[in-house]
Order: C-alpha cells, then structure tokens, then sequence
C-alpha cells in the first residue's frame, strides 16, 4: 500500500512539472459545459456509437462476461427493493440467464445434469428448484451468480405467495386437528 501511494506520489510530481494544477484538474473531470441540449443529444449519439462499436469488437466470452455482470447488477437493484415483482421470480430469472448463455433448454438441462422435462418446469413455475440445483447454477455461471442470489429469488417469491395466497393458506389451515389453543 505504502509503495503504491509512492508510485502515485512519484507520478503526480512529475505531471505537476509538465502541467498546471487547473491543466491536471480538467483531464481528469468530467466537462460540465454542455448545457446545449442539441450538444447534450449530440455527445450523447457519439457516446452510444462509440459504445457500441467497442460492444461490436468484443469477442464471445468478453460479450457473455459483459451480460452476466449486467444479469448480476440487476438482481443486486432487485434485491435492494423490498417487494416481491414478478418478473424477478425464479423461473423468470433462469430463462433469462438460459437467454443470456444463448443456449437451448436441453443443453442447459444437460450442462446442469436435469432433466429438461424438469428444467422446463422450474423455468415456467410449476415446479421450485433445490438448494442443489442453485449450486449448480453457481458453478455454471463461471462462479458470476451465486447460489445465494438463486435463493433469494426463490425465498422472495415464497414469502410473496405466503403472504398473499390466502385460499391456499384457508384450505391448509382447513386440514388442521385439533390446534393449540393459546
């Protein structure tokens, strides 16, 4: 750390010499002047062509690494909320990384050692998947979406149903003998 900060102190003295502190300060800092919207709009355009052009010379895995941050961020916005949305339930989610992998239902039922009768239900909310299988994601994922995110997804979406399924929760509560009585 202490070399670092010397490596830093070394670099700063010797630009210092060849520039003026408002000359370092603007290299460094965003300008703020464009206050033009036909400028905004226009630095805006050049700034998504120049995104996309690099987006377009990124090789395969740079682009899947790319879409799998972007998959993992958006869970983090989601888990930072605190309701229940249904795009965000668990099968939701799992098609969406089936998309993100641009790979087919049947080989990644394969990759993860389902069924893809199975898989199929998960992705379409017939059936909750297992502690197991997250894991599995996990590990197919290059590590990128932890087992925990799979299980947060899961459990938000429980408790919703919990919550709010009150027919189920009557016709359980109907299949009761003899409850305590406090």
């Amino acid at each position: 750390m202490k070399q670092k900060m010397q490596h830093k102190d070394k670099l700063y003295r010797e630009l210092s010499e060849q520039y003026s502190e408002e000359e370092l300060a603007e290299s460094f800092v965003f300008s703020s002047e464009l206050t033009d919207p036909e400028e905004q709009r226009e630095a805006h355009a050049e700034f998504l062509k120049l995104r996309l052009a690099a987006r377009e010379n990124m090789d395969e895995g740079a682009q899947l690494r790319s879409k799998l941050y972007a998959f993992k961020l958006s869970l983090q916005d989601y888990f930072q909320t605190k309701k229940f949305v249904q795009e965000f339930s668990f099968g939701q989610q799992a098609k969406r990384y089936i998309a993100i992998t641009n790979r087919s239902n049947s080989e990644i039922a394969s990759n993860l050692d389902i069924h893809k009768a199975r898989l199929s239900r998960i992705v379409n909310g017939k059936e909750h998947p297992n502690t197991e299988l997250m894991y599995r994601l996990e590990r197919h994922s290059g590590g990128e979406i932890p087992a925990y995110y799979w299980w947060r997804l899961l459990a938000r979406e429980l408790e919703y149903k919990l919550r709010t399924d009150h027919r189920k929760k009557q016709e359980e509560a109907d299949r009761v003998n003899n409850p305590l009585s406090l």
